[in-house]
């Protein structure tokens, strides 16, 4: 087979490497494989499982196993709404697409990776009734059109091709992509849906933007059934993810362009330090100039999905409802090091488990005599690219009813602290959680990046920060999120909507608006991501009572008036 076929293929699996293989040279032990080069330190390789190694984090690296991305789903969904305008006056934005700064993304791509878009739509199109997305990358479509440059699966369909397509009888004959679950298509007329009725009728917050959009493809099979996922999860997997970032940036490099990169996905699994391979490579890309990446919260800070414990309380027992209909999950303790403990486990049968962890690169896995659930045990004394000790627990068929856990930390570094955390709630089909849980770090991957902002979501009605927002800081312990913005009852091309995945593209288009400013109409020319966020941060609206850096609001709300306003001050 080709390096073509083996991507294509459902039957290939994925394996990231934090290191470029030069000529396919030996990696990992692995037969019959191919590499994709990702950029100077990222690779993907595809390999058939026949013959090699089965995944397991104790014979690869824990961040070499892409992990599952679920959407940050929206609640609350309205149709037949007016449109309102309120939130994006709330964020300053509005006002600043009038005279005298006139920002509305002019120049400007703004990337949605995502479930695809409806591309026919009146607010993805321009005055002349032509389309304003510059490409659709389809990873889905593998059959009846052409490849993008440099990758081997998946349809990219140009300008060109889409206003052939709005001049057909059935569009859908010529570009062949469609959003079929309406996400992508939401977030992109929030952060750059074009003006209708002079803004009245409908207006994103860019809306004079080039909108290039990434539609995923689904995880493969494999992936979900290792991470015991529901039949009926919609999963992206991480690779599929890393890719959809390089061809953003790849072809606003060739159209010399700036960017910005709006991400409304999220996952529990990992660390929460910001050191995955997706997070890696979003602070490499995040660092280069003329280029931001918006990353939503996720909805995670309610759901009791966290629990938090410390090395300086003694032994703890962990309280865990699993639910009715729990196909299985994984469940994920991450501890700062070095330390040495033991876990005990109880069924809610009453049965005991004794002595789970605290070996290195070793497998163990768990059945019981009057319960029919199997716990397999994965423990690494250290993760390479977290620094942290990890003990990963796959229930598989788990009994519902209370199991409770046992912590005792025998050797430790004093007060430190460990985290576990359960699958978002997109990935459970039961209602699974922790009794005592602790809100706070419960943002999603890859909002814990250093490069991206990272955005929460709150309601512009009252004010009010939206409870079901990830709160946090991050596990160690830097400033995560930056800001909040308008994220409930938020008016979309399919009504309103409700989630932080709305919050990120909001401020996806206000940074559009900024990049405007300061790269096409040449202000700052050479800015950069860092920059754009002290932007943000000196326009930031700070509640007197509120003490920011927050776990909730981070610096503040965002609003783009705010930020020229101050900015004017200082010149």
């Amino acid at each position: 087979m080709t390096c073509e076929e083996k991507v294509k293929s459902p039957e290939y699996r994925e394996l990231l490497s934090d290191f470029t293989i030069v000529d396919n040279g030996v990696c990992c032990q692995i037969d019959d494989y191919c590499v994709v080069e990702v950029d100077s330190n990222i690779s993907i390789i595809y390999f058939r499982p026949e013959g090699n190694a089965p995944l397991d984090i104790t014979l690869y690296p824990y961040y070499s196993l892409p992990k599952c991305f679920g959407l940050m789903q929206q609640e609350d969904i309205q149709t037949d709404q007016p449109f309102d305008s309120l939130a994006l006056s709330d964020a300053g934005i509005i006002q600043v697409q009038g005279e005298p700064l006139a920002l509305t993304g002019r120049g400007v791509v703004v990337g949605i990776i995502d479930t695809g878009i409806r591309y026919t739509q009146d607010v993805f199109r321009d005055g002349n009734g032509d389309s304003r997305i510059l490409a659709i990358w389809d990873q889905t479509l593998n059959e009846g059109g052409s490849v993008p440059e440099g990758f081997y699966y998946g349809t990219q369909f140009s300008r060109e091709q889409i206003n052939e397509a709005l001049q057909a009888e059935n569009p859908r004959e010529v570009v062949a992509s469609w959003d079929t679950d309406g996400h992508g298509t939401a977030m992109a007329s929030v952060a750059a849906g074009s003006s209708l009725g002079g803004g009245r009728a409908f207006t994103g917050a860019a809306p004079d933007a080039d909108i290039v959009v990434v539609k995923l493809r689904e995880a493969k099979q494999y992936l979900k059934d290792y991470y015991l996922l529901p039949e009926e999860a919609v999963a992206y997997a991480e690779t599929d993810i890393i890719m959809a970032v390089k061809y953003l940036e790849q072809l606003a490099a060739e159209q010399e362009r700036p960017v910005v990169i709006c991400l409304g996905i999220g996952t529990n699994s990992g660390s929460h330090t910001g050191s995955s391979t997706l997070d890696r490579y979003l602070n490499t890309v995040a660092a280069k100039r003329r280029r931001a990446i918006v990353a939503c919260g996720g909805n995670e800070g309610a759901a009791s999905h966290h629990y938090q414990g410390s090395s300086a309380s003694g032994p703890q027992n962990i309280e865990l409802r699993v639910g009715e209909g729990e196909r299985g999950f994984i469940l994920e303790v991450w501890s700062e090091g070095p330390n040495r403990y033991q876990i005990s486990l109880q069924t809610p049968g009453g049965e005991v488990i004794n002595g789970i962890g605290g070996r290195d690169r070793r497998t163990e896995e768990y059945s019981f005599i009057f319960d029919k659930t199997v716990i397999t045990v994965d423990s690494i004394l250290l993760e390479e690219a977290s620094d942290r000790s990890l003990v990963l627990f796959r229930f598989d068929g788990p009994t519902p009813g209370v199991w409770t856990f046992t912590i005792d930390i025998d050797v430790a570094l004093i007060g430190s602290k460990y985290n576990i955390w359960l699958p978002i709630e997109e990935f459970l089909s039961g209602d699974t959680y922790f009794l005592r849980p602790e809100p706070d770090i419960t943002l999603t991957a890859p909002s814990m990046a250093d490069g991206v902002i990272t955005i929460n979501a709150y309601n512009d009605m009252d004010g009010g920060f939206y409870e079901k927002s990830g709160r946090g800081f991050t596990a160690d312990r830097r400033i995560k999120p930056e800001f909040t913005a308008p994220g409930v009852n938020i008016s979309t091309s399919l009504g309103k909507r409700t989630g932080s995945s709305l919050a990120a593209a909001v401020t996806t288009g206000a940074v559009a608006q900024l990049l405007q400013w300061a790269v096409v109409d040449k202000k700052f020319p050479l800015i950069s991501g860092r920059e754009l966020k002290y932007y943000l941060a000196l326009g930031a609206v700070r509640d007197s009572n509120v003490q920011y850096p927050n776990q909730e609001w981070g610096l503040g709300k965002i609003n783009v008036l705010h930020t020229f306003q101050e900015l004017a001050g200082l010149f």
